[in-house]
């Protein structure tokens, strides 16, 4: 999935490349590395700021791109934090970030901090799952009168709000992706393997209502089951 939306990111990102100013390049939530060998694809002689939350994906991260022989003096790792970052205003041309901003305190806030650190002309360009997500679950939740667990994703429309009454032109569109398992069980692992299963929600199942929930998604869906992720892709252009 992450895979699939960092190709999303930089198929968006190839009609505004010639539009750049001069200066660095801002990953924020590096995670795995998908996008990040990508970018450095696409601009191999810019400098890049590879950052994530977690000391352990920047590592992760690092390994992958020595790796693959991908890693420069041009490219450097630092910890970020955007809820808590100080504020560099007209620091980057470009700032990406790919299934990241949905774990910022406020995404739209975070998005709006973080275009202040774009150069006049820069691009911040990033992706996310929306409120739409996760459909299935929430239904079959219902169903059983089970609490819903997710965490909370940004409202789409809320994040476009906000952050266009700043400095930048916003555009952004919607795309649905769907996942497929074999078991209900198996999207749940699959969560926590990407690192998204951390719960801010406050809410828990207990083992017995998990198996209860399990079970019934899966008689639901007898051939497999299909989770739909609402991505949202946005593009804010600061003025030049």
């Amino acid at each position: 999935m992450q895979l699939k939306v960092a190709e999303g990111i930089i198929s968006s990102l190839r009609p505004w490349k010639n539009t750049l100013p001069e200066g660095p390049i801002l990953e924020v939530g590096c995670g795995t590395g998908f996008l990040t060998e990508q970018l450095i694809g696409e601009f191999p002689q810019k400098e890049m700021l590879i950052t994530d939350a977690a000391d352990g994906m920047l590592s992760f991260c690092r390994e992958r791109l020595t790796e693959n022989d991908l890693l420069t003096e041009r490219i450097q790792f630092s910890t970020l934090d955007v809820d808590t970052a100080t504020i560099e205003e007209n620091q980057y041309s470009l700032i990406v970030s790919n299934f990241a901003p949905q774990w910022f305190k406020d995404t739209a806030l975070g998005l709006e901090k973080l275009s202040q650190m774009l150069k006049p002309g820069g691009l911040l360009l990033c992706a996310f799952p929306g409120n739409h997500s996760f459909e299935q679950w929430y239904k079959y939740c219902l169903a059983l009168g089970l609490p819903y667990t997710a965490n909370a994703l940004p409202d789409v429309e809320e994040v476009v709000i906000k952050l266009s009454m700043g400095p930048v032109q916003v555009d952004y569109y919607e795309n649905d992706i769907f996942q497929n398992f074999d078991h209900s069980l198996d999207f749940f692992r699959h969560l926590k393997a990407i690192g998204a299963s951390t719960n801010t929600s406050g809410k828990k199942l207990s083992a017995k209502q998990l198996k209860l929930l399990t079970n019934y998604w899966d008689e639901q869906q007898s051939e497999g089951i299909k989770v739909k992720w609402h991505v949202v892709y946005i593009a804010a252009k600061k003025d030049g």
